[in-house]
């Protein structure tokens, strides 16, 4: 049963290390990837109203902010051209970028 048990909560902690997000990018070394800072101005300058947070996820920059038409959104954007690949609210798809 102990086995049972530690073989479960291996299973569990490597779920947890995997994307949580709705996007995932290819795979790119970390050294190529834009800075948040780049980012941030990147998306200011496009007229972005606010950055709240921002974290790495499945390989993306997952971006909290405000789109400069007023949108609460969670983004998805290319690590290395910081081109937005897709952007969500409260769960619903507004943008998905064409493939």
């Amino acid at each position: 049963m102990k086995h049972v048990l530690t073989g479960a909560m291996l299973l569990l902690m490597s779920g947890a290390a995997q994307a949580s997000g709705i996007y995932e990018c290819e795979s790119v070394e970390r050294s190529k990837w834009l800075t948040e800072e780049q980012l941030t101005q990147q998306l200011v300058a496009g007229g972005w109203q606010e950055v709240r947070r921002m974290k790495p996820d499945g390989g993306c920059w997952e971006v909290y902010g405000t789109t400069p038409e007023g949108q609460r959104v969670e983004g998805y954007f290319d690590p290395v051209s910081g081109e937005q690949l897709l952007l969500a609210q409260r769960g619903r798809i507004i943008f998905r970028k064409e493939e």
